[in-house]
């Protein structure tokens, strides 16, 4: 959190005209790119463009402090201790980071060994996934209440609140990121967003890993259907955390490795022009090799439109990736004009007439998108052919891009 310079008095009665339903607009004007295949950030939710950095979100490198706090209600009695609901979320939070960011992240959780009441039962605040306004401002600003005089919030980048999870009151499909309109400022803390975290334990896999990736600026990858039975993973299938905690691959694609600044641009191979191109391709799960990025690529990108790149990626069994049941050189298109939870990353399929890991995936349609030796892809409308070559001793790919 940032330090504030002045403490007004009414900050937290002002809470609910401040409050957001989940979104922060982005920046007013997006920037002309200066590596051509980066795509411009649009004044839009979650935006994928990433030219510039949104600097309303703290920048995932180097050391960040979260802070992991603990709340009751007088309608229930705590049957866990704040430690043992800790553990089902840290170290393995940091863990995930610290993988996928090849070790530029550490993220440090202080944990609150206390319970704090909050003061009204736990079915009063109607917590749910589509929350009442209302009833989310209270209860956002009786838990800066109970909060405040135990931490000074203004010592971490990351704010948990974990309600109790037996509390009858507790709905786990509510947890989410809350947004302020425009910052908050409570004692010398100016406050941007708050995780609040609902989940019965055990708690969804990699469900806090998620909602850590919208602190920094990373959107929903799923498309929430009209049918209350349908699919939410058309989208990525289990390849990005983003789309589902519970993918068999939940590492973060290429592109958003891109945007935190854990890849730079000499790990990535921009296609600027028309006619072939050769690139090797080192998973994307894997540690950086030492030295030269340029000698070790992990994206080529091609520019398809003013807000759109086609990238290809090579996707293997390591890291965070570690439970995928296939492997090969994963498509996708990414659009910076589109808002989390609209789509603005989409897998392509490179087997349409198959599916695989029918009884672990979260869409097995997708499951098996990845290409490999010997198979190809043929994008018509932007005129771009991926094909698949051998694979190199490192266990990446060789691919070569024909741009007509």
């Amino acid at each position: 959190m940032r330090r504030s310079p002045r403490r007004p008095a009414a900050v937290l009665a002002a809470l609910a005209v401040l409050l957001g339903a989940t979104m922060t607009s982005g920046p007013a004007t997006t920037a002309s790119a200066d590596e051509p295949c980066t795509l411009p950030r649009a004044p839009l939710h979650h935006s994928e463009g990433l030219d510039t950095w949104n600097e309303e979100y703290p920048e995932p490198v180097g050391t960040l402090r979260a802070v992991m706090l603990f709340l009751s209600f007088p309608d229930a009695k705590p049957r866990l201790s704040p430690r043992r609901i800790a553990d089902d979320y840290f170290p393995a939070t940091s863990d995930f980071f610290r993988d996928a960011s090849y070790g530029k992240l550490d993220l440090r959780a202080d944990i609150e060994a206390a319970w704090l009441r909050m003061p009204a039962d736990s079915g009063d605040y109607g917590i749910r996934r589509d929350w009442d306004a209302s009833l989310r401002s209270a209860y956002v600003r009786d838990a800066l209440k109970v909060v405040t005089p135990r931490v000074d919030l203004a010592d971490y980048d990351v704010v948990y609140l974990v309600a109790d999870p037996d509390a009858p009151g507790v709905d786990p499909d509510a947890t989410k990121v809350v947004n302020f309109d425009e910052p908050v400022t409570v004692g010398d803390a100016e406050i941007r967003r708050l995780v609040t975290v609902f989940e019965h334990r055990r708690p969804d896999r990699n469900v806090l890993a998620h909602e850590t990736g919208h602190v920094f600026d990373l959107p929903d990858l799923y498309h929430r259907p009209d049918d209350p039975h349908g699919d939410w993973d058309t989208h990525v299938g289990d390849w990005d955390l983003m789309g589902s905690q519970f993918g068999l691959a939940p590492e973060l694609f290429g592109w958003h490795k891109w945007k935190l600044g854990w890849l730079d641009h000499g790990h990535v191979d921009c296609v600027r022009s028309t006619g072939t191109t050769l690139h090797t391709l080192q998973p994307i799960g894997a540690p950086l090799q030492d030295g030269d990025p340029e000698a070790d690529t992990r994206l080529a990108v091609v520019r398809t439109g003013p807000a759109e790149a086609l990238v290809a990626e090579a996707r293997t069994p390591v890291g965070n990736d570690s439970r995928s049941c296939t492997r090969g050189v994963l498509l996708y298109r990414v659009r910076s004009d589109i808002a989390s939870a609209d789509g603005p990353i989409d897998v392509v399929d490179g087997h349409p007439d198959t599916g695989a890991c029918h009884a672990a995936s979260v869409h097995p349609r997708l499951a098996d998108a990845p290409l490999e030796t010997g198979e190809s892809y043929y994008d018509a409308d932007a005129a771009v052919r991926v094909e698949v070559g051998e694979r190199t001793v490192t266990g990446g790919w060789n691919i070569k891009i024909v741009r007509g």
